[in-house]
């Protein structure tokens, strides 16, 4: 079982409230974060990629690091944690993408991974420019394997011929080429997402109840036997702890209460323009649902106040335990976590949860990070 660290690399990280003072995305934070994950033997750390926040009381993501130049640069001072940034497919051009990660695998010394974003808040890539129209909704995921196909023909070949209906590429170089395999990753949990992850092989990111995670985790491993290719799947939680359960539950009902509504309703506004509804703006929009509005659902499958990630929480013995509840699916890979308190939360796992955990006891913290060895 690997743990990774989903980077606060937008303003507010994964919270929409009031209840956690609203910060900027610095360098410095995003640099102490992942220097204790890899102190605490984490596996990887993943920065998200967006143009366009939700504003509201908190201005949640209003401003973003860039994600291929905050990953380099947290290349640069690591030594064993994975890596990996964002593309978003419709804003950079897959020749330009492979040589980002060609030089990103040169400075991390084979430690980074790419997660691939298709893209479904139309409002980041119309202020661009950039949206296909509403057409774009369904065919996502055939423009996301051509994109993929084209990447790997670059960094295999270092040079590549490619004509399709979404790109024109004649003798389009890549070099010097990337000297390891280079995995690819994709929150995609559709069908079609599925589907996706299975034909190109790689790591899935599922953001959904633990319930539907293991029923995700187990179509995708199916899948993979159909397509042949290796993959792995990894879900999304935000992490509370505390010395006893009640002190971790009061913790969550606060951020509860303080919920930014109005970025929550933007973000809640641009998921429904979404015309797949199987995937992950499903989980935002069903976050949203229930009695209590645009606040309801609760906590352990998925909540606005913390932007529809399910909670794993409590005492640092309850946590472990919750976590080797999910760590028995043998088609879970790993779990991707955020926190509210981000390097005292990694302090506080990796020296009072980590020991507890019986899926990691035989763990070398001390090997290579990353995102290798699917399957």
């Amino acid at each position: 079982m690997k743990f990774g660290v989903f980077l606060p690399n937008g303003s507010n990280g994964y919270l929409m409230t009031t209840a956690i003072k609203p910060y900027l995305p610095t360098w410095e934070l995003n640099k102490q974060i992942t220097l204790e994950a890899e102190k605490q033997g984490l596996d990887f750390v993943l920065s998200m990629m967006k143009y366009r926040g939700f504003g509201g009381a908190t201005g949640h993501w209003d401003a973003c690091l860039e994600s291929f130049t905050l990953t380099s640069a947290l290349a640069s001072i690591t030594e064993r944690i994975g890596l990996v940034p964002t593309v978003t497919i419709l804003a950079q051009h897959p020749a330009y993408t492979a040589r980002m990660m060609a030089t990103m695998d040169d400075i991390s010394g084979g430690r980074a991974a790419l997660n691939i974003v298709t893209g479904w808040n139309q409002h980041e890539y119309a202020q661009m420019g950039l949206w296909l129209g509403d057409e774009y909704y369904e065919e996502r995921y055939g423009y996301a394997l051509d994109y993929v196909n084209i990447l790997r023909s670059l960094w295999r070949d270092g040079s590549v011929t490619h004509k399709s209906k979404y790109f024109d590429l004649s003798d389009c170089q890549c070099l010097p080429q990337p000297a390891n395999e280079i995995p690819i990753v994709s929150a995609g949990q559709s069908k079609a997402g599925t589907d996706f992850v299975a034909a190109v092989g790689g790591h899935s990111f599922v953001m959904a109840s633990p319930e539907k995670v293991h029923r995700i985790a187990a179509e995708l491993r199916a899948a993979s036997e159909q397509s042949g290719k290796p993959v792995g799947t990894y879900a999304l939680f935000h992490l509370v702890t505390a010395e006893n359960d009640n002190d971790a539950r009061r913790a969550c009902d606060d951020i509860v209460a303080g919920g930014d509504i109005e970025a929550i309703k933007y973000m809640i506004g641009s998921a429904t323009l979404d015309t797949v509804k199987d995937g992950t703006t499903e989980q935002v929009r069903k976050s949203a649902e229930a009695d209590a509005g645009l606040l309801g659902g609760d906590i352990s499958s998925g909540n606005m106040a913390f932007m529809g990630f399910p909670v794993i929480y409590g005492s640092y013995a309850s946590v472990a335990r919750q976590i080797d509840e999910m760590a028995a699916d043998s088609n879970l890979d790993g779990l991707l976590f955020s926190w509210p308190d981000w390097v005292p939360g990694i302090r506080a796992f990796g020296e009072r949860v980590i020991p507890l955990l019986e899926c990691r006891r035989d763990w070398d913290a001390n090997a290579r990070g990353g995102l290798r060895g699917t399957g």
